[in-house]
């Protein structure tokens, strides 16, 4: 009996042992296949993030020399236009200058202006810097148009030159060095361009 009694209880540790076992040896092959499982995700998360870096590096990339190319673009167009600026400025302001304030000049165009004036009155404004030398004679050779109501002004904010103006004020031309700089400059601007910087 004492036999029979061992027996059955090494059957039972036995089949304790094998149930033991086999549980231990199903959690290892479920904590393989999670640790499996894990890994792969791990591994294609990390593909992903590594494809979505690579994509953001190669936008980054490709922006910034978008952004250098405007940049160089927006720089080269701004020199070009110094340069057209510094040579009409070079070519026309110096004698534009003298030739708005040489008294005969003035006075010859301020006639033809004046000849040609259709409105009843104004103001014709000149520089300060020629009253001492055209008072005299725009009084003498504008007599009719002072008769009509046009007067004559001598004014320090015009620096050369002179402008006209009806008495209503609802319009002014004006003849300065900068008014002429502005008129050539804007037909020679194209001009010189295409000179300068052949495309």
């Amino acid at each position: 009996m004492n036999d029979q009694l061992n027996d059955l209880l090494q059957r039972v540790y036995d089949e304790g042992v094998n149930k033991a076992k086999a549980e231990a040896e199903d959690i290892l092959a479920k904590a393989q296949s999670e640790a499996d499982g894990i890994l792969a995700a791990a591994k294609t998360q990390a593909e992903k993030t590594m494809e979505a870096a690579k994509l953001e590096a190669q936008n980054l990339k490709q922006n910034s020399e978008s952004d250098l190319r405007a940049s160089a673009q927006s720089t080269l167009s701004a020199v070009k236009q110094q340069l057209t600026e510094a040579l009409l400025n070079q070519a026309f302001d110096p004698g534009l200058k003298a030739a708005t304030s040489d008294p005969e000049l003035v006075k010859s165009l301020i006639l033809e202006v004046v000849s040609a004036w259709k409105e009843s009155g104004g103001t014709v404004t000149v520089s300060k810097n020629l009253e001492s030398k055209l008072e005299g004679i725009l009084k003498q050779a504008l007599p009719q148009a002072a008769a009509q109501g046009l007067k004559v002004d001598f004014s320090p904010a015009m620096k050369n030159g002179f402008s006209i103006a009806p008495a209503d004020g609802s319009y002014k031309l004006s003849f300065t060095d900068e008014d002429f700089a502005n008129l050539f400059k804007s037909y020679l601007r194209p001009r010189s361009n295409s000179i300068l910087f052949k495309a």
